[in-house]
């Protein structure tokens, strides 16, 4: 009886289905055991289906109430966070305020920030700071230094245009005197010349202060060590590193330049006493040599100090000498008073040899000059050995002088002169504060070896116009061309 009633049940599922154009699946037979009896699993397929989708419903169901729920906690964290800075924000306001009004109270807070925005600028103005000095090097460089001379009478400089005019003569010493070729080797010569610039640095390649080298000697020559090498006499410019002055010595931890300045000054008694033992001294013969119980204490191997100073004077010249006594003077400790070379000019074959310049033109684990226009290079030679070469951009003047208002005259003396006006446009970089040890170099590689003298030297009285009754003076001329 079961079996019929569900029999008409399906018959009756099926034709509703048709009723309205679904045709039914076949369910799967699914037998199943149940006290030994088998029962047929009748669920339709739509059925299936719509168990499957109400589970995927829940599932999606249950995926967002987890994701409120993290959106809900970022939100309330996010707005602790907020409320945290609002708190911070009003505790800084509150203190800037308290700082502003303790501002408001000082009386010279205008005058404060003032100097403040000037301490500021203080980079800037020394980028841009200029030495005028650097002018008499250059110029006792352009001017000629052999048969021909040119004295200068009137000079102007302008540093905004980095400018330089004066009013020369020129005096060829030979007959007819008034030679326009004097000009033109002289124009020909500025436009070749050219300048270098750079710092000294010890072998671990730190800046030695410029306040610690001396370049010159008394007479304001460059310091120059000349060598004969086969057939020929090679020279190497150098400066000497006072590296026991304190603060001089990049690899000792010393007292600022301001502290040594100090120093300097104090010690009058040491001072003195060491003036006094050196009023006699000669460097040549020793006489009243200074010894090293004066400056050491009872603790000290003074026999030590002395023998390691005397070993360290022994290695300079007369000038190294007396810069070593300077120290002293200075009341530096004998055991730290050092001077030592060096040389701006590569010493080529004896660096390369000892492994302290490569084939490149580096240099290292030396003390020497880190030159900022000249780089060296190093290729065989003919015959065995190292052929070195530098080349220099750097050039002096950015154009060729320009000359005008060229005259016949006669100087203070009643020689015959050429009158002339001329205007040299150099390169701002030899100008630079910024820019240490500028060196001016002449056509042939020459430096200022004399610059003093030269400066002395290069200075004239005006020469004065022809006058209508010197015959000699205004018929004098000749065909070598020139501006007039």
């Amino acid at each position: 009886m079961f079996d019929k009633v569900k029999e008409w049940a399906i018959k009756e599922w099926k034709a509703t289905l048709k009723q309205f154009g679904i045709k039914p699946k076949e369910a799967p037979t699914m037998m199943t055991e149940q006290n030994k009896e088998y029962e047929i699993n009748l669920v339709p397929e739509i059925k299936r289906q719509m168990i499957k989708a109400m589970r995927v419903r829940n599932i999606m169901l249950f995926v967002c109430i987890i994701l409120a729920s993290v959106a809900g906690a970022t939100v309330m964290i996010m707005g602790g966070i907020w409320e945290s800075q609002n708190i911070s924000m009003g505790t800084q306001d509150n203190r800037l305020k308290m700082m502003s009004d303790k501002l408001k109270s000082y009386d010279s807070l205008s005058e404060f920030l003032t100097i403040q925005t000037q301490l500021n600028d203080l980079d800037e103005i020394s980028n841009n700071k200029k030495v005028l000095s650097r002018v008499f090097p250059i110029v006792s460089t352009i001017l000629p230094d052999g048969p021909d001379t040119i004295e200068i009478s009137e000079l102007s400089v302008d540093l905004s245009t980095n400018t330089i005019r004066f009013d020369a003569q020129a005096d060829a010493k030979v007959s007819p005197y008034i030679d326009y070729r004097v000009l033109e080797s002289f124009k020909k010569g500025v436009s070749l010349m050219k300048y270098d610039y750079g710092r000294y640095v010890d072998a671990q390649d730190n800046e030695i202060p410029t306040r610690c080298l001396v370049e010159t000697n008394s007479d304001g020559n460059l310091l120059i060590e000349k060598e004969n090498v086969a057939t020929s006499t090679v020279e190497y410019t150098y400066a000497y590193w006072l590296k026991g002055k304190k603060g001089c010595d990049p690899s000792r931890d010393d007292m600022s330049e301001e502290e040594d300045a100090e120093a300097e000054g104090n010690d009058s008694g040491v001072a003195n006493k060491v003036n006094e033992m050196l009023s006699e001294f000669s460097v040549t013969n020793g006489e009243n040599e200074v010894t090293a119980e004066d400056f050491v204490g009872s603790d000290t191997n003074a026999e030590k100090v002395q023998n390691d100073f005397n070993a360290r004077l022994d290695a300079l010249d007369d000038y190294g000498k007396s810069l070593m006594y300077d120290q002293l003077n200075a009341g530096i400790k004998m055991e730290d008073v050092a001077v030592e070379k060096i040389y701006r000019s590569p010493r080529f074959s004896e660096w390369y040899k000892d492994g302290y310049m490569n084939e490149q033109g580096e240099i290292f684990n030396v003390p020497h000059f880190n030159s900022g226009c000249i780089t060296y290079t190093g290729g065989p030679a003919v015959g065995g050995g190292m052929k070195w070469t530098s080349s220099n951009d750097c050039m002096l003047a950015i154009e060729e002088p320009s000359i005008r208002d060229s005259s016949n005259g006669r100087d203070s003396n009643g020689n015959l002169v050429l009158r002339f006006n001329a205007t040299i446009m150099l390169n701002g970089e030899v100008f630079k504060f910024t820019n240490k040890h500028i060196l001016a170099i002449s056509p042939t590689g020459q430096n200022v070896t004399d610059s003093y003298r030269q400066i002395e030297g290069m200075f004239a009285e005006r020469a004065a116009d022809c006058s209508d009754t010197d015959v000699i003076c205004t018929t004098t001329s000749t065909d070598s061309g020139g501006e007039e």
